[in-house]
Order: C-alpha cells, then structure tokens, then sequence
C-alpha cells in the first residue's frame, strides 16, 4: 500500500528521508495502517471527525517499542530534580480506556522508580474527579499530566489547591476542539494561583496517537517563559513545516503544515503530514501555532485522497 503510495507521488527509491511523501494523518481515519496483528490499536478522540464516528486507528505492533520511544524523553523533561514522587493523572487509566495513546504513555510515567503513588482522577464520561485530586496532593512533591481541557476543569472546580514545593505539571492537548479557546498564558497563570506551581515547572507535551515519540517545550524546573520556548523531539525524529498548498518545505521561521518523520513508527508509517501549523526554527526544534484553519487544509487533502484511493478504499 504504500509503495503504491510513493509510486503514485512519483518515488519510487528515495535518496533521503525527505524524498519519502508524507502520509497525511488524516488517512488513518479511512485506511488500516500498520501491522495486522498489532500488540494495541490506538485511536484518536473523535472530537473534530466528520462524519461522526469515523475515527483514526493506529496500529502498534509493539508496546515495548512505544515505551522505549517515550521514555528516555518524559524522564528528562519531567523527573529532574525529584528522588520521589507522586503522579496524579488527569489523563485515562489506560486499563480503563487502552485505545488512548496519552493514557498508555501515562501508565508508563506511573511505573518509573521514582513514583511512589499513582492516583488516576479523570473519568471519560464524568470528567476530574477533584476529591482524588485532593487526598492525593499531600506530602511530597506531584507530577500532574493533563489535557488542558481537564486542567480548566480542575481549576473551575477549586478555590485553592496548594500542591507541594517542586510539583511540576505536564499539560497537553487532547480533546481537540474542546480548547481552542483556552490562552496557555492565562492558564499557566492560574496554575500558579490555584495550585502554587510556577510556570518554570509547566512543560507542555506534543504529542499525537499517530506518533510513538513525543517533544516537550521545557525541562520542569527550568522552564523559560512561554514566549521563549521551543519543542523538541528526541533524535530519531525530523520535523519540517511546508508549504499548505504545494508542500514544499518551507525555511526556518515561516510558519506551515508540520510533517514529522519519526523512525519509531516501525510497522506503521514513519513520515506524517499533520494538520498543525507551525514553524520550525534554525536549532532544531519547532514552535506549534495550533490547529490549521479549514481553508488551509486543502492543501493536504489532495495526499490523503490520493493514499486512500492507492490502498483500494472509494
């Protein structure tokens, strides 16, 4: 399938890996991508899919591949400076809800040495559970992952929550569509109101259920001012931003779809074209600018219906 995919975009052997097209994200909602006896299907949250219903899958072949992609990154950037810690997950227990990719990566943070309690306060029907929250906040310093849609809702639901000295937050995105409206500076400032934890100790997570790796935009403890930061992916990833209408790579600063290729994705796709704007920057790293606008997007639908007329779908 995507052999015929490349042939049909004219690569047939490429020299290099930005020779390989990228496969638009948006095939895996139409398309069965990956091995056919994957270890775990992971799915996307279905918020911003139409028609309702149609969702995308992801097809893992080997969960210990995902956690070795995930690891060494979430350690840096999450556990520096703590001998011991507290996760509370405002994120899916991914015994509860497996086809989550943030939720299986969750379950992986809460099994590092250095945490001594694990307590998962979010429910896909009923949303934070503040009372978790509450009696597992006390005594030594928290890691909190979560979407920042469950973070408005924790901060909606509570005065006051001290949480101990050297907490660090890691928020994401999740339930697209949901948080279009949230500004990270406004919530990064009531995170420090509500919850006492300094913006320094807020990394933002980038991440996506067609990925096995993930970049964060600070180390917590350490982090700059919001303006000033930048996300990174491990080594075995290169991030390129293009042109929405032709594709073409576009040069640092100048701001255009994000396409990923990530070597962890054996089994599966390794080059992806997202729907992210963004813009990468001369070191490296790539700053996000959120969600592409509905008119932009015609510039990667011609891909996606391309790959899933070359897989045989109508």
């Amino acid at each position: 399938m995507l052999r015929r995919y490349w042939e049909q975009s004219g690569c047939r052997s490429p020299a290099c890996w930005e020779e390989v097209p990228p496969v638009p994200t948006a095939a895996f909602k139409d398309v069965s991508i990956g091995p056919d006896a994957p270890e775990a299907v992971f799915r996307t949250s279905g918020t911003t899919i139409k028609p309702a219903g149609r969702r995308g899958e992801h097809r893992v072949a080997s969960l210990a591949l995902y956690r070795t992609a995930s690891r060494r990154n979430y350690r840096r950037h999450l556990f520096p400076g703590v001998a011991s810690v507290r996760v509370v997950s405002l994120v899916p227990n991914p015994t509860a809800l497996p086809e989550s990719s943030l939720g299986t990566m969750a379950g992986f943070i809460s099994r590092e040495p250095e945490v001594s309690v694990a307590a998962w306060a979010f429910d896909p029907e009923r949303g934070v559970d503040v009372e978790v929250v509450r009696r597992a906040v006390a005594g030594e310093p928290v890691l909190l992952l979560a979407t920042a849609f469950a973070l408005v809702q924790l901060l909606d639901a509570i005065e006051e929550l001290r949480l101990p000295t050297g907490s660090r937050i890691m928020e994401t995105g999740g339930f697209k569509g949901r948080t279009a409206a949230v500004d990270r500076e406004t919530l990064y400032q009531r995170i420090g109101t509500v919850l006492g934890v300094p913006e320094s100790h807020v990394v933002n997570e980038y991440g996506m259920t067609e990925m096995l790796s993930q970049a964060y935009d600070a180390v917590a403890g350490a982090a700059p001012p919001l303006p000033a930061r930048v996300h990174r992916f491990p080594p075995w990833v290169r991030t390129r931003a293009l042109d929405p209408a032709s594709l073409a790579p576009l040069p640092p600063g100048r701001p255009g779809l994000l396409s990923h290729f990530d070597l962890a994705n054996a089994g599966s796709v390794c080059h992806l074209l997202t729907e992210d704007m963004g813009a990468t920057t001369s070191n490296g790293g790539f700053r996000f600018l959120g969600r592409a606008a509905g008119a932009v997007l015609r510039g990667c639908s011609l891909p996606a219906e391309s790959f899933i007329r070359t897989a045989g779908r109508p």
